[in-house]
């Protein structure tokens, strides 16, 4: 598979899903015709499906949903007000609802893997605070969550000395303070593209010596993102506090994957994720910043599978069987090669 071109962020829907609220969420569905669970991805605060574009290959063996988060990348923009991480959980509930419904079952779905990354993993735990009953002997028979948090730590520096910090946070705060209460002015002064903003964009998304080209991936995606909605989203991030909902994962099995330079969402943040949730696998994966799935796809596609397989092998245990699928012919897909370690 080639790198992600920041060019072509643009993509036609295969389906719109109307939220409770009438907004629009744009999903991409591939391998239609696969059998067994359906892995469903949620993508990160300013991000857009296109962030899973080295995921895009396991459609190869299984049935995969994308999603775009409200006034993210192809779906509709909502009510301002509607901008909160319990809403896009909700948001959630619609697209699986419309995309992996299974007349006859309990629970009228089919079984889901869920795959978040960053709001689109607190977006899971929003679902699971909302909807406990899909998880444990649900239709949720996996969860992965990619450098993410149940709780905001006020704390966190960014991985900077203090005196620097200090600074840092101050601008921060100043800018999407700015984006929330004056988003056309915000808009304007953004440099979209320019060395400055991608080095920003290097700075809080990649890990230890990134390729250009991942840095102008991840800053074209968030460029394409209003700033209204930037900050708007990131007022409830800042406030969120999903670990009880942790709980409703129970026996779910769950992969927690965080990279070891991630300045936005650390890794004491996964360690706490993953010691609330019973037997819960914690992978960190060295030199990988906030988006492992981009810096080091062949790692977390190689957990992604074992996920799956996992939950393959506890439905058959509990004797229950797929129906076939019609067969197609398979397609080849080129892998970027990575040499990068990995720790457990």
């Amino acid at each position: 598979m080639s790198w992600p071109d920041p060019s072509r962020l643009r993509w036609t829907p295969t389906q719109r899903v109307k939220a409770d609220d009438g907004t629009e969420i744009a999903v991409e569905i591939l391998g239609d015709n696969h059998p067994g669970p359906t892995i469903v991805f949620t993508h990160g605060w300013t991000f857009s499906s296109r962030s899973w574009h080295y995921q895009r290959m396991l459609a190869e063996r299984w049935r995969l949903v994308l999603m775009d988060h409200r006034d993210h990348g192809e779906s509709g923009a909502g009510p301002r007000e509607h901008r909160t991480v319990d809403q896009v959980g909700k948001d959630l509930y619609a697209v699986l609802r419309a995309t992996c419904a299974a007349p006859g079952t309990a629970s009228g779905l089919r079984d889901v893997v869920l795959v978040g990354h960053s709001m689109g993993g607190m977006t899971i735990m929003s679902l699971a605070a909302q909807h406990p009953e899909l998880f444990g002997d649900g239709p949720v028979r996996g969860v992965a969550l990619v450098d993410t948090s149940a709780a905001r730590d006020q704390a966190d520096a960014f991985g900077l000395p203090r005196p620097i910090a200090a600074a840092f946070i101050k601008q921060w705060k100043a800018g999407l303070a700015l984006m929330v209460s004056d988003p056309e002015k915000a808009e304007r002064a953004r440099r979209s593209g320019s060395a400055i903003s991608v080095a920003i964009s290097r700075f809080l998304n990649l890990g230890t010596k990134p390729d250009k080209r991942l840095a102008r991936f991840t800053e074209a995606m968030s460029a394409a993102t209003k700033a209204q909605v930037v900050g708007d989203f990131w007022l409830t991030l800042d406030e969120h506090d999903k670990s009880a909902a942790l709980a409703e994962l129970g026996t779910t099995p769950t992969l927690v994957i965080v990279g070891d330079k991630d300045r936005l969402t650390p890794p004491a943040h996964a360690r706490a994720i993953a010691a609330a949730i019973p037997d819960a696998r914690l992978l960190e994966l060295r030199g990988a910043g906030h988006c492992p799935m981009l810096e080091q796809p062949e790692a977390v596609n190689a957990a992604l599978i074992d996920l799956v397989e996992t939950a393959v092998a506890k439905r058959k245990a509990d004797d229950v069987t797929y129906p076939a699928a019609p067969a197609e012919r398979p397609t080849r897909t080129r892998t970027r090669r990575s040499a990068d370690k990995v720790t457990t």
